[in-house]
């Protein structure tokens, strides 16, 4: 009876720890690298946490800052995200112009144009969970690999200026895409929307599924 119950108990000081979600709690070592922490999470989603916008029309979906509704669970703590892999990223990039939230409503026309597109780096499975509005889905690792490839996917962007995210601030996925874009030579303009998904939600914008 006390070896069932022994079980029982570490059972539950597992599934404790790890939280129901089976994520590391904030109060768990990582296993390797270090959580970012509340601090520097703060500081660096301050901007998205705090911006006003004026309501705004994005690829014919119409778009009103709402802090009021639940973000992604992905989202919602970006403070216990374990560096590596999940590390704050550089504010610039070479060959890239960083971008901010606020910027979107001053591009939407170019945008509704079809002269800029918004581009999502994240892999396929990210994406399907929902994105800024008319974004298509270039994943990271399709530029990351054969060269006959990549240089495939980039040619159907028609040279045209982009505007790249993956996650965020944490997520190093469009800054790979970005660097491997510049070595392959893309011709357009390439802006680079540090903040991603994490700014959009922080900034109370809502998610659209592709």
């Amino acid at each position: 009876m006390r070896v069932i119950q022994k079980i029982f108990v570490g059972t539950v000081m597992a599934i404790l720890g790890m939280g129901w979600g089976g994520e590391l709690s904030a109060e768990s070592p990582p296993k390797t690298g270090n959580f970012i922490g509340n601090a520097v999470a703060d500081a660096q989603s301050a901007h998205a946490l705090n911006v006003t916008l004026p309501a705004f029309v994005l690829n014919d979906v119409p778009l009103k800052q709402d802090r009021s509704q639940p973000k992604p669970r992905t989202f919602l703590d970006p403070g216990s995200r374990v560096c590596p892999p999940f590390c704050v990223q550089p504010d610039t990039l070479p060959g890239a112009t960083t971008i901010h939230i606020e910027d979107f409503p001053a591009m939407a026309n170019e945008i509704h144009a079809g002269t800029l597109l918004i581009i999502d780096m994240r892999t396929p499975d990210w994406f399907q969970k929902g994105s800024i509005p008319g974004a298509v889905n270039l994943p990271y690792s399709d530029l990351t690999g054969p060269v006959t490839k990549a240089k495939a996917r980039i040619k159907k962007l028609a040279g045209k200026d982009i505007i790249v995210f993956c996650n965020g601030w944490w997520c190093g996925q469009s800054p790979t895409g970005i660097k491997a874009l510049v070595a392959l030579g893309y011709s357009g303009k390439v802006y680079y929307f540090r903040d991603g998904v994490q700014g959009w939600v922080d900034a109370g914008l809502p998610l659209h599924l592709p």
